[in-house]
């Protein structure tokens, strides 16, 4: 039988700028009678992060522009988290309305409809951005407002990987073990949102399995798996979204290689330039619209397709 365990650290203190974050994960995990074994991959929140190097605001302090003003008034959300955005130097390149259909889906799946709705009320939208090193943010440029006092935003981390790599060579440095540790943020997707990997050190954060035969002896189209993905995701069950207080868990018994050079940034990153990208837009379109039977859709995609350059 295989086994893999998920440890979640209950005593981790609420963190502030200048902590030892490292001595405390060794310290706790050791309180906790689970300690850091060698190859264990440590998963900790991008929250956790930003509290530790003290990236937080305070919304009072915020200066709105007229930039931000013109952007809420044709979007409905709030220019002094408008202005936030802007100020972590991110380009917003979709919005998404949280109305109508949208809306009744979130109500219909949550254990609060009333406050539900109001939250979606309130937001008005959701930004999807990019940030200064290319990164693409689902969430409003990974700001967050949560497990916060009222007022107080945690800011996300400009170099996660790198943050990834000093923590595990602290803790590498207290505990005597070689690790991978791997920073979670949490991203919408279709029907809801999942924990994926923004930042790691020590782990390849995909397999290597594309192309490799099956146990049939053929060759299989995929293999690519997002184990950095998988782990956060798994991690996420015990992080929870509330009041959990679970910042940090261990994963331990999963079989890898310590890697020195691969992460988030380097590995899991499309190569191309937005040239390349539109390319991949407009052949998606094109190709989308043969599948169509309205002859109104296929119209709108291929004639859609011709403006993308």
């Amino acid at each position: 039988m295989k086994k893999i365990e998920l440890l979640g650290l209950q005593t981790i203190p609420e963190i502030k700028a200048g902590d030892n974050l490292a001595q405390i994960i060794c310290d706790c995990a050791k309180s906790e009678n689970v300690g850091i074994n060698e190859k264990d991959i440590l998963v900790l929140t991008s929250k956790i992060i930003s509290k530790y190097l003290g990236l937080t605001r305070k919304k009072s302090d915020v200066i709105v522009s007229q930039k931000a003003i013109n952007i809420s008034k044709k979007t409905g959300k709030d220019p002094v988290w408008v202005q936030m955005v802007l100020d972590a130097g991110h380009e917003i390149i979709a919005v998404v309305p949280l109305g109508g259909t949208v809306t009744d889906y979130i109500v219909s799946v949550s254990g609060d409809a009333e406050t539900s709705k109001r939250l979606c009320d309130n937001e008005k939208c959701l930004f999807i951005t990019k940030g200064p090193t290319g990164r693409i943010h689902t969430c409003d440029a990974g700001i967050d407002g949560s497990n916060h006092p009222d007022g107080i935003f945690s800011l996300f981390p400009d170099n996660p990987d790198g943050e990834a790599a000093k923590i595990r060579k602290e803790i590498q440095k207290i505990s005597g073990k070689n690790i991978a540790v791997v920073l979670a943020d949490t991203e919408l997707v279709l029907y809801g949102t999942i924990d994926v990997a923004v930042g790691s050190s020590g782990i390849n954060p995909c397999s290597l399995m594309f192309g490799k035969k099956d146990k049939f002896g053929k060759p299989k189209f995929g293999g690519v798996d997002l184990v950095s993905w998988e782990m956060t995701s798994a991690s996420a069950l015990l992080f929870g979204q509330t009041d959990a207080g679970i910042p940090v868990t261990i994963i331990r018994g999963y079989e890898f290689e310590i890697d020195e050079t691969r992460n988030i940034s380097n590995t899991m990153r499309f190569v191309g330039d937005d040239k390349d990208i539109m390319q991949i837009v407009r052949g998606t379109m094109e190709l989308t619209s043969y599948t169509f039977r309205s002859f109104a859709k296929k119209l709108v995609f291929r004639i859609g397709s011709w403006f993308i350059r």
